[in-house]
This record gives C-alpha cells, sequence and structure tokens, in this order.
C-alpha cells in the first residue's frame, strides 16, 4: 500500500467510530451463499460479510478498499446487516416510479373497449376515445406504447381483399 492510501485508511479509521456488527454466519456458510449468488449486489454485500468474518479485512474502509465501493456503501450495508440480518443486506430498495396515466379501472375499460369486435381502427381513434371517455389527454406515443408494446393488442383494421373473392 502507497502512504497516501495508509494515510487516508488512519485518517479514516479515527473518524469511522462506528463498529463492525458481529456476524453470526460461518465463513464456509458465507462461501456457499456466495457461490449461490448470481446478482452483482448480492454478490458484492456477501463478499462484504466474508471479508470481515475471515478477518481478511478488519473494518469499513480496508472492506470498501478491497471491494472497490465508497465506505459510506459498505457503512450501509453493514447497518442494514444490524438491522435485519441477511434478509434485509440483500433486500435491494427500487424507485417506486411514475404513477400510470390512467387508472387500473380505466386501464380495463379500455381493454375490454380493445376486444370488441368493432374495436378501433387507429392510434388516434384510441387517443380520442381516452380523452371523451376519462377526460384524460394522452400523447400519441403514450397511446402506442400501452396499447402495442404493453399490451400487445392489435387494431381492427379490414385487410385487403381480392375483388373476385368469394364471401
Amino acid at each position: 500500500m502507497c502512504y497516501c492510501m495508509l494515510h487516508l485508511l488512519v485518517r479514516s479509521e479515527a473518524s469511522m467510530n462506528k463498529k463492525v456488527p458481529e456476524i453470526t454466519e460461518s465463513v464456509e456458510d458465507l462461501k456457499v451463499l456466495l457461490r449461490k449468488a448470481t446478482k452483482k449486489h448480492e454478490i458484492r454485500r456477501l463478499n462484504t460479510l466474508y471479508l470481515l468474518k475471515s478477518g481478511e479485512a478488519k473494518n469499513r474502509i480496508e472492506v470498501a478498499a478491497l471491494l472497490g465501493v465508497d465506505r459510506t456503501s459498505v457503512g450501509n450495508w453493514l447497518s442494514a446487516y444490524e438491522t435485519g440480518g441477511l434478509e434485509k443486506l440483500l433486500q435491494r430498495g427500487y424507485a417506486p416510479g411514475r404513477t400510470p396515466i390512467l387508472t387500473e379501472a380505466q386501464q380495463a375499460v379500455l381493454l375490454r373497449e380493445l376486444q370488441n369486435p368493432e374495436g378501433f381502427s387507429s392510434y388516434v381513434q384510441i387517443q380520442t376515445y381516452i380523452a371523451d371517455t376519462f377526460g384524460v389527454k394522452m400523447n400519441y406515443k403514450a397511446v402506442y406504447a400501452m396499447v402495442h408494446d404493453k399490451w400487445g393488442a392489435k387494431l381492427k383494421v379490414p385487410r385487403k381483399s381480392h375483388v373476385k373473392k368469394t364471401q
């Protein structure tokens, strides 16, 4: 280790008063869990416990240096482990995402209308139906994405037929 890295370790060590939580799993159990883990975030978090339990790292800063992550990430993972064990450590929170423009009830009505044999002949027609029925103004691309991409619904368009074809 270079001088600057050692200096950083010593300086950071003094400022980090929080103790490493006691890891209840054995080194062998952690090895098994690491082999079974498939997701990158699970592997990193389990590696944190393994490095501390096996003695390869003594504190959060050493773990962070070995894993190539920030020490606050390691601190957050260890806090999660301390409060909820392995389950909380491996749990990954996701942002809730944007709320849909149409409610579930409105989507159900629209789906029923799309299954109607007469149906809609264009996405513009669906767009005006949504505006008239639900009072919601939707962009053409949003209508297309919802109907075509999300639901896989097809427009009811008559196909070409030969003039001499018998009905």
